[in-house]
């Protein structure tokens, strides 16, 4: 049996590395190759035949120079995927890219089952993708319990056990032990900074990090900055020079250990935050982004939060900080009104804990892989 799989990002590669895995489990004679990360090339031992670092893109400028190597390059994956005919075309999140390469396979005449594994978010912006989910896809396994309502009231395909997270975090926190962060560091008032995954992050979230830790090691906290694992060498070198410079300490482990240790969590917008309710810590949420992108999504976005974990409850959780609102003190002034402020602190605590509740409790990625199979 033949599987193809794409992502992008370093989140993308985590969940196609935990349902490859899976696949693996049920059927080991499967063969698996595609566009992925080095986490899903360690699952399968097999580098990918197209790096997922292609599309590490954001943002409306940033993404114009691309198109013409985006557009050559899901030409090769097509004429690539036609050749091998796998039986089952697996696109994992990444919707920009990935509902344009499934569009394409359809144009071409690929026949066999597409399946969009963490479909996009049309629920919240860009609502006409819709037809693009009924036309192209035989199956969509989305991330949410609200998301999969929401497709199964227009009428597409679509299954939901629960989140990803849910079963790696459980696991996670089964087994973590924060004295080994805290001894590290030697303290026990950490508050974990997210500067991001991506170039683009970074470049536009860095420095307002980096001015937000200084008032919070002046007022006797410990800002500790996360290098995230999937980032490029060069760039997480760049980073731990950038934060050492400036004389902060960094975490080069998981994301999820440095803020399992933490009081409190500040950074960029993303996967983190639901790390961070499934751990039951407070985020500051913060995005920033070129004026022109910023006016663009403005005026498309229909959706009332960026951060997903501010729809898993009657109420807002965590407070989001965008562009010109992502200064230092407006972070910390959010920071410290949870920390500081018991009946807050309560309040959301309480929010945290019945967010929760609607991530499922099953193992996503194996509901994945049986899913597909079953498909095919």
């Amino acid at each position: 049996m033949n599987i193809f799989i794409s992502c992008g990002e370093p989140s993308g590669d985590l969940y196609a590395a935990d349902f490859a895995k899976e696949l693996i489990k049920i059927n080991n004679n499967l063969n698996i190759w595609g566009m992925y990360g080095p986490k899903t090339e360690k699952i399968l031992k097999l580098r990918p035949h197209w790096s997922y670092e292609a599309l590490k893109l954001m943002g409306f400028l940033e993404v114009l120079p691309a198109i013409p190597r985006i557009v050559k390059l899901r030409h090769n994956i097509i004429q690539e995927i036609l050749l091998r005919e796998p039986d089952a075309v697996v696109l994992i999140d990444c919707p920009d890219f990935n509902l344009f390469l499934a569009s394409g396979l359809r144009k071409a005449g690929f026949k066999n089952k597409i399946i969009s594994l963490i479909p996009p978010t049309v629920w919240a912006w860009r609502e006409g993708r819709v037809k693009n989910l009924k036309r192209d896809f035989d199956l969509c396994l989305p991330l949410f319990k609200f998301e999969h309502e929401f497709l199964i009231a227009h009428n597409i395909n679509s299954l939901w056990a629960a989140h990803p997270l849910v079963a790696s975090i459980r696991d996670f926190t089964a087994s973590f032990n924060a004295e080994k962060i805290l001894s590290k560091f030697n303290n026990n008032k950490i508050i974990a900074l997210m500067p991001g995954s991506r170039r683009y992050d970074i470049k536009f979230h860095l420095d307002t990090l980096i001015n937000t830790a200084k008032i919070l090691k002046h007022d006797d906290y410990l800002p500790v900055f996360s290098i995230a694992p999937g980032l490029s060498p060069n760039l997480a070198n760049e980073l731990r020079e950038r934060v050492s410079a400036n004389k902060f300490e960094y975490w080069d482990g998981e994301g999820r250990e440095l803020m399992a240790a933490a009081q409190a969590v500040a950074g960029v917008s993303g996967t983190v935050a639901v790390e961070a309710m499934l751990l039951q810590r407070f985020m500051t949420v913060i995005y920033n982004l070129n004026k022109f992108t910023y006016f663009m999504l403005k005026r498309l976005v229909k959706a009332k939060y960026i951060s997903t974990p501010n729809y898993m409850t009657s109420q807002q959780i965590f407070p989001e900080l965008l562009c010109d609102d992502a200064k230092p003190e407006r972070i910390v002034h959010e920071l410290y009104n949870y920390l500081n402020n018991k009946n807050i602190k309560d309040n959301i605590d309480g929010l945290l804990e019945h967010a929760k509740l609607n991530m499922g409790d099953a193992n996503a990625a194996e509901f994945w892989a049986q899913c597909v199979l079953n498909l095919i």
